[in-house]
């Protein structure tokens, strides 16, 4: 009988939940993907880190959330937009930043499968569709 990836996704999150030890997390970690090579579903190992990514912020009603600017944020700025975004989602978010020149200024939050695209760039793109129509 073939184990599912969400299974294995899941297994590995409640084993990892309240373990502090890095060695252990370590070792459980190379356990699963030693099962998963004998058990020949070896293919899966690519897609289990999002797997687990998922469930992990799931279980711990966190999510990710990806924002990019036009320039690199101090870490205040990374606080502030934390605490903004926690408040506006009720969860615990956890931010990715990059910086991309061609946004000018203002900000594109990606999460889950949703984009907030609040950049000049996009902002002067909409403003060109709509004199234009």
């Amino acid at each position: 009988m073939k184990v599912s990836l969400r299974k294995y996704a899941k297994a590995l999150c409640e084993s990892l939940d309240k373990e502090k030890d890095a060695k252990v997390v370590n070792q459980k970690i190379q356990n699963l993907l030693k099962i998963l090579t004998k058990r020949k579903q070896g293919k899966m190992i690519r897609q289990l880190p999002a797997a687990f990514k998922n469930l992990w912020f799931k279980m711990h009603d966190q999510m990710d959330v990806k924002v990019v600017l036009a320039e690199a944020p101090t870490k205040d700025e990374v606080k502030n937009i934390e605490k903004l975004l926690s408040a506006a989602f009720d969860k615990d978010v956890i931010i990715t930043t990059s910086v991309d020149p061609d946004v000018i200024g203002g900000m594109k939050l990606e999460f889950d499968d949703s984009i907030i695209d609040n950049t000049v760039s996009a902002n002067l793109e909409k403003l060109k569709q709509h004199l234009t129509n």
